[in-house]
């Protein structure tokens, strides 16, 4: 008797829990923001900012980049922090899965600086200050995780414009985002 009524109890207690009945949708998540054709330079900069600062993106970071893309880290840090002198695409879309494991929240902020961009047709030199801050795991507070100068070197090709040499420089900051990059990758 009791090696029946056992079962039946937990028979009983699962069909009142309704775990087989049909549930209300759910509204689909908002996408992550992206600009699937980056054919000015104000898009090609926002897809860097959201790889960054959207885990889902990460899968598109690398569609950012042409094949012979170089980064190239600051001479400090080679010097100070035996970084890499450069690195590839391969090597940054690694190193996105890496950080994004790390840190929470990541917010990039891009300013110009005070240095004329040259941009040509199929060319073109943005220079810019960055400010990266985050949330790691560890803590609850929002703190900058790399500050620094960039120069990124763009090609357009077939109308979409690529990043294909990006330098790194260290501003007031030590900590870089090639630092960062070196430190996650």
């Amino acid at each position: 008797m009791r090696n029946i009524l056992l079962p039946a109890l937990a028979l009983i207690a699962l069909a009142a829990c309704n775990i087989f009945g049909l549930r209300d949708s759910e509204p689909p998540s908002e996408e992550a923001e992206w600009n699937n054709f980056a054919t000015t330079l104000d898009l090609a900069l926002d897809n860097l900012r959201y790889a960054y600062e959207d885990p889902r993106n990460a899968i598109n970071y690398g569609r950012i980049f042409l094949n012979d893309y170089v980064f190239y880290f600051a001479q400090q840090d080679i010097t100070d922090y035996s970084t890499d002198a450069q690195w590839t695409s391969a090597q940054e879309q690694d190193m996105l899965l890496n950080l994004q494991a790390n840190y929470k929240n990541i917010n990039l902020h891009m300013e110009p600086m005070d240095t004329e961009d040259e941009i040509y047709p199929d060319e073109a030199k943005l220079s810019r200050s960055y400010e990266i801050k985050a949330r790691n795991d560890n803590e609850d507070i929002e703190s900058t995780i790399a500050q620094g100068r960039m120069e990124l070197h763009y090609h357009r090709q077939n109308g979409y414009w690529y990043i294909y040499r990006w330098r790194d420089y260290r501003s007031s900051g030590e900590r870089t985002w090639g630092l960062l990059k070196h430190e996650n990758g």
